[in-house]
């Protein structure tokens, strides 16, 4: 590594790694994931996607996957990025992640939400912040696994179960076929961050997941069109502005996250995703105006910061 890449390397890592700036950007990372709820939904009713044709779930994501992976790119460019990888080893380095990380578990995910009902894919989603804490323990030395970070795991599975307290009371359904599938959705998408932070040694890992993103994008528009899960725009300018949205703000957020994985260990990023289903459930309300009447999701909310907390100040 020369001296400008390392000089470059060392700036972003207090910018990233920082006491203030990484709350502030993990935050802001978490705040776009949970808006996209809403904002996906607002677009599948423009582009008449019924949320039962996994083929049509899975183009729309491609398409969302493509337009963030553009911007991140773009942002390289304006950065002095050099875009095309040098070496066909480059390339496939990052075909391959764009496989894991973007394709296998988007696929996965969908598939396994179409045979599980909404509480048992909020739940065992919520298991992708021990799925990624695992993960990075058994490849990265300096990120062992204590019992801090398992009670914290713990905790923010026990937070989503509260926050879906009152649909568990009236009787759900579980699918063990579509539990297994969410959770392989979970280990891919933790091996994928846990590859991204290895091939970025010694390069952008904007440039990295840009790349990827693309990649993966394009691949699951292909897959969804081979399924005929095309789209259809019905909701005219409505549809068009939430899609606009949702692809910027996943733009933003590939651009900080990429960052984030590659600055600091996986278990004090990945760890912050137990927040998202609360994150979710509250702009939903704000957004779509769903209730917000239950003292659970508040309950829920503590929970997950306490179990936050333990990890993220074990030090």
């Amino acid at each position: 590594m020369n001296n400008g890449i390392k000089i470059k390397e060392e700036r972003e890592r207090a910018l990233y790694a920082g006491g203030a700036s990484f709350y502030f950007f993990i935050i802001l990372v978490h705040f776009f994931w949970a808006i996209s709820g809403p904002l996906t939904k607002m677009s599948y009713a423009g582009f008449g996607v019924s949320g039962t044709d996994v083929f049509e779930l899975i183009n729309f994501a491609g398409i969302r996957l493509f337009g963030a992976g553009v911007i991140g790119l773009a942002y390289c460019r304006i950065r002095g990025v050099h875009l095309m990888p040098e070496h066909f080893s480059d390339f496939w380095q990052i075909a391959k992640l764009g496989l894991i990380m973007g394709v296998a578990q988007y696929i996965f995910f969908n598939f396994g939400a179409a045979f599980s009902s909404g509480v048992q894919t909020s739940i065992i989603s919520s298991a992708g912040a021990f799925c990624g804490i695992l993960i990075s323990a058994l490849i990265f030395k300096e990120d062992a696994l204590t019992r801090r970070k398992l009670a914290g795991c713990v905790m923010g599975v026990v937070a989503v179960i509260i926050l879906n307290w009152e649909d568990i009371n009236m009787g759900v359904t579980a699918s063990l076929f579509g539990a297994l599938l969410l959770l392989l959705g979970q280990i891919s998408g933790s091996f994928g961050a846990a590859y991204l932070k290895i091939i970025s040694r010694g390069r952008s890992a904007i440039w990295v997941g840009g790349w990827q993103s693309v990649i993966s994008g394009a691949l699951l528009m292909i897959i969804g069109l081979c399924g005929n899960g095309s789209l259809s725009f019905e909701a005219g300018s409505s549809a068009a502005f939430s899609t606009v949205v949702l692809i910027l703000t996943s733009g933003i957020s590939l651009i900080i996250s990429n960052q984030l994985y590659k600055y600091n260990p996986l278990s004090k990023v990945m760890i912050f995703s137990l927040l998202s289903p609360v994150l979710g459930v509250f702009s939903s309300a704000i957004m779509l105006g769903e209730s917000l009447s239950s003292g659970f999701v508040f309950a829920s909310l503590i929970i997950n910061c306490a179990g936050v907390a333990l990890v993220t100040t074990e030090k």
